[in-house]
């Protein structure tokens, strides 16, 4: 009778840490998953920033010219500081921040070459700041600098 409890016993512990490790496998995988969809808490509203424009209208009939906003830029800024883009590849990139032709009317497309360098220009219109991602000379697919320029 004892050697059944016992026995039974054992059968129990060792179902339930089966159980728990599978459980604290699960976790780990959501967390994972929710860190490449989301590099840091806020940036799903920080990738939204990235596009809020200020519209500078045009005299005598021209073209107004749509703007990054002040927090368009902030958002480029933390953007820029906490996520790691080297060795991303460009489609990594592309997902992340969308195409530069997007953020405002300073910006051009992403170029269609795998190499061609991305550029996103976050400027008010009165100055700002210009990220270019680059890709490298052998390894054509991953990034290999961001560098950042004032733009004034």
């Amino acid at each position: 009778m004892i050697r059944i409890s016992i026995v039974l016993l054992g059968s129990a512990v060792f179902a339930g840490a089966f159980s728990g490790a599978a459980e604290d496998k699960s976790d780990n995988d959501k967390a994972a998953k929710k860190a490449v969809a989301e590099p840091y808490e806020g940036f799903k509203a920080d990738q939204a920033l990235l596009r809020k424009h200020v519209v500078h209208k045009a005299k005598d009939g021209g073209k107004d010219t749509k703007a990054s906003s002040g927090e368009a830029c902030e958002a480029a800024q933390r953007i820029f500081a906490r996520v790691p883009f080297l060795f991303r590849t460009r489609d990594e990139v592309l997902d992340l921040l969308g195409d530069p032709a997007t953020v405002s009317d300073y910006n051009r497309p992403a170029g269609k070459g795998a190499s061609s360098p991305l550029v996103y220009g976050f400027d008010t219109g009165f100055g700002g700041l210009k990220y270019t991602i680059t890709f490298g000379q052998l390894d054509q697919v991953r990034v290999t600098q961001v560098q950042v320029e004032s733009q004034n």
